[in-house]
């Protein structure tokens, strides 16, 4: 019965896991564990995005760990997103933005519709992304997660047809600053 049980959570947590994006992969690059100084080149791809409601998609947040500094996309000046058969518009670098409904967005990617302001785009993709990190000047092992979230047009507040998409972070990188060890020189009493 327990192994019964088991093997249903692990199908439900699948199945359930992403209800607008699907096919999501990356390469981080170096692969980690990561010193201070070090950077880090990640690319994501989101194979697909299936709206719910007619919802679009409309931004990809980065979210990073303390531990660091310096994400810039990559290669400069940034390389957005496709949009291939998606509608009139551009994918804009935004370090913050705050859309008209409120909701705190960046950084990351987000689309501006020209065609209809506060809408997505219809793209369906597939979309890539790329960006680089440093590890920040430290002596402490902070935090270097690094997880992607996609937002659509009905979470950013741009359309309202009923439920919003609400698919999880996806993780890209999960650890810690690898600190060096301190070391000094014997010490000498005379």
């Amino acid at each position: 019965m327990k192994r019964l049980l088991t093997i249903l959570l692990l199908v439900v947590s699948t199945t359930a896991h992403s209800q607008c994006v699907s096919n999501q992969s990356h390469v981080i690059s170096p692969a980690g564990l990561y010193s201070p100084g070090q950077t880090v080149t990640v690319w994501y791809t989101l194979g697909t995005f299936t709206g719910i409601n007619v919802n679009w998609i409309h931004a990809f947040q980065i979210n990073l760990g303390v531990g660091w500094t310096n994400l810039t996309p990559w290669p400069p000046p940034g390389s957005p997103p496709s949009n291939v058969g998606g509608s009139v518009g551009n994918w804009l670098w935004d370090l913050q933005h705050t859309y008209p409904s409120g909701f705190n967005f960046g950084p990351g990617w987000r689309f501006v519709n020209t065609g209809t302001a506060g809408w997505g785009t219809s793209a369906t993709g597939p979309f890539i992304i790329s960006f680089q990190v440093t590890v920040d000047s430290t002596c402490t092992p902070d935090d270097l997660n690094i997880s992607i979230e996609v937002f659509d047009d009905c979470t950013t507040g741009g359309w309202s047809n009923g439920s919003c998409c609400v698919d999880p972070p996806y993780l890209i990188y999960n650890g810690v600053v690898q600190v060096p060890p301190i070391t000094t020189s014997n010490i000498n009493h005379y």
